[in-house]
């Protein structure tokens, strides 16, 4: 609050400062500064009219220290200038997003967005004169060419901005005084819109979604079992997806995964697009996560006549049949309604979007949020880093576009058999031949991001730089195919190939662009000699007028006998001949001085004046030339965006199976057997020596400590158990071994190799963790009521082809209620269905040491324990998972290593020997197929 009350009272200092530089013209010239925020001073004037009350659309504090004019709402357009009339007019329009107007150097903000823009980038708020009945109203402003950065910031902090900026130039609009240059709203930047480089993250997708939900009030709160459509693309790459499934949970869950940047949705009270905010508990939809942002549309452009017209438009399709999409007519209004979103985002160019496709519940491994965040998949629990994550360990990948495909394989992992060992057939063919994969990585390293530069060409915003990438990128097609022509897998195979249309147009761009052209468009050096008749005649023009300034410099210096006379230009002021101050008293009489610095005077000829003008209008001339070749080549290059990025997905894949197989190769892993999911080993999990991949990279002084384990029972076969009961101390290494067992499936699933000797796995339908304790208290949950929230949700959707691996459950609650809550859940998990359980496979990690006897009531429950060794007063943890159950925690032994004073760990011996002498849990024999405890 004090940070706050400062910055409110530097605003309203900001405006009533004795002094002040002259008010920014309309139109400015480019300066030497503006490669920062400028920094302005008041300058002082009568005191202003007091502002009216707020309006209703314009609320403000009674007590406010802002600035008087701060919101637009509080002004009449009639009273002020026509250029912050212009500004209010497309502010109404655009209520809700950050209004940033183009003038001369600078991208401008008034009023309300001043005061944000000050306060988020810690620019220097101002004002600007707004006429005599209103004084200065607050004005902040950012460099036109640095807009990029600051958009990025805003937009990283949830915002959306919108860019208005000039639609012709001084120079076009001719010598008329007073009169505004023509500006629009020529950009629309929310967090799921954003196309440019320095906006994205290069190794993961920038999803915008859009969610329709059956009949009417889809703000309703209830988790019903409603129908729900969502359309999920990722307007960089032009991914686009859709599903419809039921259930607000499920929703839920795929929002979470998605981790969408924006979330559309059509809201019953939203009249006009309004800006994404972050979902508010208290009044947003129940499928809606917290973190994400949620941005409310009007309901037409979702009603299924609108969605359906706006889809057949964009693909140029007679029908949408061919879409797949007649039994999802929820997803249809969603893909319609994101469609009609990006069409108004994007307003001077239509972003190229894949037609979408359709995806169900059952086509990959389902992973729920609990069970990414306790797996760790793309980040770590503690602090939430890369670093230390799944992710992390797997990525060796080379491009960004391989980045992106890891992630998604990652957090979906394939459930069909054929699919998987095609998978595994690439990273097995590349960790066998090692020179084929150190060749295509070498190729791939400089290789950029084809899937968003065609994005971006496609959209029309893609600069020079970006083409010439491209370019190297497209050129590096065929060298890939030829080091893949002799590959026997088919995700290689399917690489190697000809690409004879991309091969022409990255012919034409290494023709017509130069290798290093400027980041800037607008003033040549961009096109190669040769390219355009018309072109190259005005730089032959340009030569001859070079030739004549060097001979204007050379008869100057032998008029003035000044040596060391130099013809120079300068953007501003033009050319001029430049002398020393020493000589500049011997200058001849046609010489006109022009401007004066402190070891330098500049003069100008009446020649040299003359022929400034037709140099200028020849330099005008080529750069639009230059621009207008470089707008139809990249127009070109957009026309074959959907080609561009066939073959940049097949290059990602490629890059995601090269990295795999270098970390396998490099790693020590073992290319895992998948079992047959109709044979009768469909529920194996055997893996033999396991390690855990994250872990085993992270230790530095000892190596990592293996471990196997088996589960999936085989009726009249070797016996197998369904569950595991796994005791022992604290810090023994329980959590790593069934994190180790979840990753090492998932991995598997993911057509990776593993870090095992050797594994035989059958194919999960789910993976559940609950691991560690947590809380919820904004939303009024305790640890243990989020520990039971998630052990509900596993026993309601687990199945016997699931892997399930829970720790410490009924801990958060007294002794004999946890351990009874512990035993049922156990005892379900391992009851087969037919006799009313689940029969999945499951990892039980406790220290409820009563459970062990489960082992002796169901035959397809074991007993396992994390070994430790006492010497003495020493504890010494294995880490080595062995047969059998422990019948000491060690919590004492534990508390002591981690410091904790000896009175009070000798004072816990004593209490804990009186306990175990008067306290007696037996457990009586079967109930109802069930065991019962009694004390």
């Amino acid at each position: 609050m004090a940070a706050e009350a400062d910055q409110q009272l530097s605003l309203a200092a900001a405006l009533g400062l004795p002094e002040e530089s002259p008010p920014a013209t309309e139109e400015l010239a480019p300066s030497a500064n503006a490669g920062r925020p400028r920094t302005r001073q008041a300058s002082p004037r009568p005191a202003p009219e007091a502002p009216p009350a707020a309006s209703p659309d314009s609320p403000t504090e009674p007590d406010s220290d802002l600035p008087p004019w701060h919101h637009h709402g509080l002004v009449e357009p009639e009273q002020l200038p026509p250029m912050l009339r212009h500004y209010v007019e497309l502010k109404r329009a655009h209520p809700d997003r950050v209004l940033l107007y183009r003038l001369g150097d600078f991208f401008e903000c008034f009023f309300e967005d001043a005061i944000t823009l000050s306060r988020l980038l810690e620019l220097t708020l101002t004002g600007k004169e707004a006429g005599k009945a209103l004084g200065r109203v607050p004005m902040a402003g950012i460099p036109h060419h640095a807009a990029e950065r600051y958009c990025g910031e805003l937009v990283r902090r949830g915002l959306s901005v919108a860019l208005c900026d000039q639609l012709e130039t001084a120079a076009s609009k001719g010598p008329a005084k007073g009169e505004l240059l023509k500006r629009g709203i020529t950009r629309v930047l929310t967090p799921g819109t954003v196309l440019e480089e320095g906006l994205l993250a290069a190794r993961r997708n920038n999803w915008l979604c859009a969610v329709v939900l059956e009949g009417a009030g889809s703000s309703d709160r209830d988790r019903s079992g409603r129908r729900w459509g969502l359309a999920v693309a990722d307007v960089s790459t032009g991914e686009f997806r859709v599903t419809e499934r039921e259930g607000s949970d499920a929703l839920h869950q795929e929002l979470l995964q998605v981790e969408a940047a924006e979330v559309l949705w059509p809201s019953p009270t939203a009249a006009s697009p309004a800006a994404s905010s972050p979902a508010d508990p208290s009044t947003s939809p129940a499928w809606c996560p917290e973190a994400l942002r949620l941005t409310p549309l009007p309901r037409t452009p979702f009603e299924a006549p609108e969605a359906s017209a706006t889809l057949k438009q964009r693909f140029g399709l007679a029908s949408l049949a061919g879409l797949g999409l007649g039994e999802a007519p929820l997803a249809l209004r969603a893909a319609g309604g994101l469609v009609t979103y990006l069409d108004t985002t994007f307003q001077t160019a239509q972003v190229p979007l894949d037609p979408p496709t359709t995806w169900h519940a059952g086509d990959q491994l389902v992973l729920d949020a609990a069970t990414r965040r306790n797996l760790e998949l793309t980040k770590t629990q503690l602090g939430g880093s890369i670093h230390g994550s799944l992710l992390w360990a797997l990525d060796r990948t080379h491009t960004a576009m391989g980045g992106r495909c890891l992630r998604r394989w990652l957090l979906a992992p394939l459930v069909e058999r054929p699919a998987i060992l095609e998978r595994q057939g690439g990273v097995s063919e590349l960790v066998a031949q090692r020179s084929l994969r150190l060749a295509i990585r070498r190729l791939l390293r400089p290789m950029g991001d084809l899937e968003r530069l065609a994005g971006r060409a496609g959209a029309g915003s893609a600069g020079a730089r970006d083409l010439v990438a491209l370019a190297d990128g497209l050129e590096r097609l065929p060298q890939l195919a030829a080091q893949l022509a002799k590959a026997s897998s088919a995700p290689l195979q399917a690489l190697a190939r000809p690409w004879p249309e991309l091969e022409a147009l990255a012919a034409d761009l290494r023709h017509t662009l130069l290798d290093a052209p400027p980041l800037s468009l607008s003033e040549g050096g961009l096109i190669h000699d040769g390219v355009d008749p018309a072109l190259d005649g005005l730089r032959n023009q340009l030569d001859d007028q070079d030739a004549w300034l060097a001979g204007q410099e050379a008869e100057e210096r032998r008029l003035s006998g000044i040596g060391t006379l130099k013809l120079q230009y300068h953007r501003t002021f033009g050319y001029f001949l430049a002398v020393t101050k020493a000589k500049a008293a011997a200058v001849p009489e046609h010489w006109i001085r022009r401007q004066t610095l402190a070891n330098e005077e500049r003069f100008v000829t009446p020649a040299l004046r003359n022929r400034e003008g037709a140099i200028q209008q020849l330099k005008a001339r080529a750069a639009q030339r230059e621009y207008e070749l470089f707008c139809s080549l990249r127009g070109r290059v957009g026309e074959q965006a959907a080609a561009i990025r066939s073959a940049a997905r097949l290059v990602a894949e490629l890059d995601t199976l090269a990295a795999l197989a270098e970390v396998a190769a490099t790693g020590g892993y073992c290319c895992p057997e998948i079992t047959d999911p109709s044979g009768p080993e469909a529920r194996l999990l055997q893996i033999e020596a396991g390690r855990h991949p994250v872990v085993e990279q992270l230790l530095v002084e000892e190596p990592f400590t293996a471990n196997s384990v088996v589960l999936g029972a085989i009726p009249e076969a070797a016996p197998r158990p369904d569950l595991i009961i796994l005791t022992g101390p604290n810090a023994s290494g329980k959590s790593c071994y069934l994190r180790q067992s979840g990753l090492l499936q998932l991995m598997a699933q993911m057509g990776s190799w593993i870090p095992a000797a050797s594994a035989r796995l059958g194919i999960a339908d789910r993976i559940f963790t609950r691991v560690g304790a947590g809380d919820d208290l904004a939303s009024g949950q305790s640890t243990f009521m989020v520990e039971m929230a998630e052990t509900a949700n596993i026993l309601h959707h687990a199945s016997a082809r699931s892997l399930v691996l829970l720790d410490e459950i009924g801990r958060g609650t007294a002794t004999f209620d946890g351990l009874s809550i512990a035993w049922a859940v156990a005892e379900h998990l391992a009851t087969p269905p037919e006799r009313g359980g689940i029969g999945a496979r499951s990892i039980f990690a406790t220290h409820y040491h009563e459970l062990n006897a489960l082992a002796d009531q169901l035959p397809n429950v074991a007993n396992a324990q994390v070994l430790v060794q006492e010497t003495g007063d020493a504890l010494v943890f294995l880490h080595r998972v062995a047969p059998g159950g422990a019948s000491r925690s060690y919590g004492i032994e534990a508390a002591r290593l981690a410091g904790v004073p000896a009175a009070v760990v000798l004072r816990a011996r004593q209490v804990l020997g009186r306990i175990e002498a008067n306290s007696v849990i037996q457990v009586d024999q079967e109930i109802k197929g069930g065991g019962a405890l009694a004390a």
